[in-house]
């Protein structure tokens, strides 16, 4: 079975959580928000580690479906 996608991901996040109905498509201003809540939290990962490889950069590959960024053998905990 593929893995879902970040957008399917947050899709059903949204939908635990009452924000979408079980039919309902992610709405774009969910989207949004949950990309601002990423991008903040990746600000915030950019403090650790160097500037080169650091946390943010881990979340913003997760987040944004941008493996290139992902240090090598790492991978995501929520994906496995």
């Amino acid at each position: 079975m593929p893995e879902p996608s970040i957008e399917e991901e947050l899709a059903e996040v949204a939908r635990r959580v009452g924000e979408l109905r079980s039919d309902e498509p992610m709405r774009p201003s969910l989207r949004e928000f949950a990309d601002q809540v990423a991008g903040r939290c990746a600000r915030i990962g950019d403090l650790y580690g160097d500037w080169d490889r650091n946390a943010g950069d881990h979340i913003r590959a997760v987040m944004h479906e941008m493996p290139e960024l992902l240090p090598d053998a790492v991978k995501d905990p929520w994906r496995e």
